[in-house]
């Protein structure tokens, strides 16, 4: 279901929520072949990696500096940065991910063999990611946004 469009219609990408004007980052070297606007998809940069595979990040509010198409990124590259244009509901990205031309789910592919970090960094990412798991754990429960009418009552919250 859009929730934009209010009818049910296939969504290809994968959204990722965050506050306006997070960054959003290259997931890896490439050629960016479009940095436009179009009214459904706002602003959004497409990137080339090789022959085999391109990667799609929509609704950005701002693109990242010099990012235009031509332009050769690195990964990890600021290309953009978290917005809400085009049909959005609210500040997200929406990530795309392409396989010989055909949009395909990123979860489910066998991707290139790629350096492993180095013992440093991957020392430093187990730490953050320890972190932030152990904060996840804290929590009860997710508190998930609803379209039903709740009857509240003063003074009783959430009655």
């Amino acid at each position: 279901f859009h929730p934009v469009l209010q009818k049910v219609k296939p969504h290809m990408g994968t959204d990722y929520a965050a506050p306006e004007g997070t960054p959003v980052l290259a997931v890896a070297d490439g050629v960016v072949t479009a940095a436009t606007f179009t009214q459904n998809n706002g602003n959004y940069v497409k990137i080339r990696h090789d022959g085999t595979y391109e990667t799609q990040y929509l609704h950005f509010s701002a693109f990242g500096e010099g990012i235009q198409q031509g332009v050769s990124v690195r990964q990890g590259q600021i290309i953009g940065y978290v917005g809400q244009t085009g049909l959005a509901s609210g500040p997200h990205v929406c990530y795309r991910f392409w396989k010989n031309g055909v949009q395909v789910d990123p979860r489910q592919e066998v991707l290139p063999y790629a350096a492993p970090l180095p013992r440093r960094e991957a020392e430093d990412f187990f730490v953050v990611r320890d972190s932030l798991q152990a904060q996840l754990n804290r929590i009860s429960y997710l508190q998930v946004p609803s379209t039903r009418k709740r009857s509240v009552k003063a003074g009783r919250p959430g009655v």
